[in-house]
């Protein structure tokens, strides 16, 4: 008979800052509790897959299955893929538990993005996609790159700087109603236009928090777990990459692809393909969201809406919480918390919470489909995941 992979279980810690915790620590803190809600111990964890934090060692998994107590694992490895890794290790994690080689799966990470010694600035500014020998040293930074995808998008399509604000305004409206967003304060449009310009044409309100934090998720066979009904299903993974620096991926590759229409779009076909679904069958949508741009072009790329109408096509409510296709019903990365490259975590966290309807005031009503994304470096490196209540 054949094994079928389920999530089995999740956990995430605080988003407050944590400067007296380690890297490893925060780990082990959102580890034991994706663990403990899959209903097993540490001892029935034989595989670990881990992003490690910016600068860390790249045996960074080995220490943190040591301080677990995990001492046998048929799979242990880490993923250096940012916050596109969530998606791809999940993938990895299905096959492994499918194949027989690993019968629980635990993905994990945890970071310091805002506290740690070098600040998280400096981090990220030296981790993004950009060349560091031709341009690093003349100041670009991850901002000001997505701000060459904006301003290229709001060209492309003759819009003015104004028409992603309400991506940042859903995304704060939804976090309102989350316990452990860490902005919670509603907002409008005209806040948004007030918000410092952080690299034109992106203001401060558009753009991901920077914040400490972690989250993990235990992959299974179908049926390990304590509460087989709270176990949800995969019905497709798609993941896809183009180039990693900005000068090659604006060329694009002939075939429809540039830098305002990516690859999520293989990605989120071979999701699509495999889930024998279509858009209008989804529930819930968690997005991967760094910027207001990020999430704008993925829902294009997505077919959720048109080309060049992600703004008006959030501003009219769709993708409220009751509208057509709520999306980032946690508050995303721009007003739940963005800890570093694990950030993209929270929204399959959220999803699962969704599909379980654990999510409280946010909770969508019958929600059975959810779709969750991933991105990182440029918008080039995607993850497309169709998540199924269990059936």
């Amino acid at each position: 008979m054949a094994i079928t992979a389920v999530m089995s279980g999740i956990g995430e810690t605080s988003f407050q800052d944590l400067p007296h915790r380690t890297a490893i620590g925060i780990c082990v803190e959102a580890a034991t509790t994706a663990v403990a809600d899959a209903g097993l111990t540490m001892k029935d964890i034989d595989g670990l897959l881990v992003q490690p934090p910016f600068f860390a060692s790249p045996r960074f998994h080995i220490l943190v299955s040591e301080a677990l107590g995990i001492y046998v694992k048929t799979l242990c490895d880490s993923t250096s893929m940012g916050g596109a890794s969530y998606g791809a290790q999940l993938l990895t994690a299905k096959w492994a538990v499918e194949s027989g080689l690993c019968n629980n799966v635990l993905i994990v990470a945890g970071e310091k993005l805002r506290t740690v010694e070098l600040g998280g600035a400096m981090i990220m500014s030296q981790s993004g996609a950009h060349n560091m020998d031709y341009e690093f040293p003349y100041g670009a930074t991850v901002p000001s790159y997505y701000a060459l995808v904006a301003t290229r998008y709001l060209h492309e399509y003759g819009l003015k700087d104004d028409a992603l604000y309400p991506l940042a305004v859903t995304m704060r409206n939804h976090a309102a109603l989350n316990p452990a967003a860490l902005k919670r304060d509603p907002i409008t449009v005209d806040d948004v236009a007030k918000s410092p310009m952080i690299s034109s044409p992106l203001r401060r309100l558009e753009c991901s928090l920077v914040n400490d934090g972690g989250a993990a998720y235990v992959v299974s066979r179908k049926g390990t777990s304590s509460s087989p009904r709270r176990e949800v299903e995969f019905l497709g993974i798609g993941i896809a990459e183009s180039y990693y620096h900005v000068g090659h991926l604006v060329r694009g590759d002939g075939k429809g692809h540039d830098l305002v229409r990516t690859v999520a779009d293989v990605a989120g076909k071979r999701a699509f393909g495999q889930a024998g679904v279509t858009v209008d069958d989804l529930d819930v949508a968690e997005v991967y969201d760094s910027f207001s741009i990020t999430a704008a072009v993925q829902l294009e790329d997505l077919g959720i809406c048109g080309r060049g109408e992600a703004g008006a096509f959030v501003g009219a409510g769709n993708m409220n919480i009751g509208g057509k296709l709520p999306m980032n019903t946690h508050g995303g990365l721009m007003s739940c918390a963005h800890p570093g490259a694990c950030g993209g975590m929270t929204h399959f966290v959220e999803a699962v919470r969704q599909l379980r309807g654990e999510a409280g005031q946010r909770q969508v009503p019958d929600c059975e489909i959810a779709l969750v994304t991933s991105a990182s470096a440029i918008a080039s490196n995607f993850s497309v995941s169709i998540l199924a209540r269990a059936r």
